[in-house]
């Protein structure tokens, strides 16, 4: 699975850690997978665990379903 095709709501970004030493340092890159939700961080996993970043990215694909079937509804 190419987890950047998954959906076109995910956003895969590399940092050069060495180039932009100030916001790798404040975001704590390690490697570290962020995932946020109208610019708010909502989960993080930390570390190269490719089976449970795909765990999350269908959890939050879920969630963003019945999120927005949610707001159609109401």
């Amino acid at each position: 699975m190419v987890l950047a095709n998954f959906n076109a709501a995910l956003c895969f970004l590399t940092v050069d850690v060495d180039e932009l030493s100030e916001f790798s340092s404040s975001w704590d890159i390690t490697p570290t997978f962020f995932f946020l939700e109208n610019g708010e961080q909502v989960d993080k996993l930390v570390g190269r665990n490719r089976t449970e970043l795909e765990k999350k990215v269908i959890h939050f694909q879920i969630w963003r379903l019945q999120s927005l079937a949610d707001h159609q509804m109401s």
